[in-house]
């Protein structure tokens, strides 16, 4: 069930301008929560963090930490229970409230929206 298609989403739960983008591009997933749909239906929550970590709920209440890195226009999730991370492209611009689709990691489309609170 953890699947990066979901944690992909987490790149696009950024702060939107140049300033942002020099800076922390993650700024708006913090505090928040990162909700991805997977194509089965699936739910996961992320909520990330600004010492690089993370975790996600999964669909059957599961929670699992993990790390993240950004680099290359790429956001890279390795979850504790894995020993490769796994990575997708970071999408910025994005703020709560907002919903859209993209490919995750495994090329599946997802539906994902940054909601406010954890």
């Amino acid at each position: 069930m953890l699947k990066f298609a979901a944690a992909l989403a987490v790149g696009v739960c950024l702060v939107t301008g140049v300033a942002a983008a020099q800076t922390d591009t993650m700024q708006t997933a913090y505090g928040n929560t990162v909700v991805v749909t997977e194509p089965s239906g699936a739910v996961v929550r992320y909520h990330f963090n600004a010492d690089h970590t993370f975790d996600v709920i999964t669909q059957d209440g599961q929670t699992v930490p993990g790390t993240y890195a950004i680099n290359g226009g790429q956001i890279c999730l390795t979850y504790a229970t894995r020993t490769q991370a796994e990575c997708t492209e970071h999408v910025t611009g994005k703020n709560v409230g907002d919903t859209w689709t993209q490919r995750g990691s495994d090329g599946n489309q997802i539906t994902v929206s940054l909601q406010a609170g954890r």
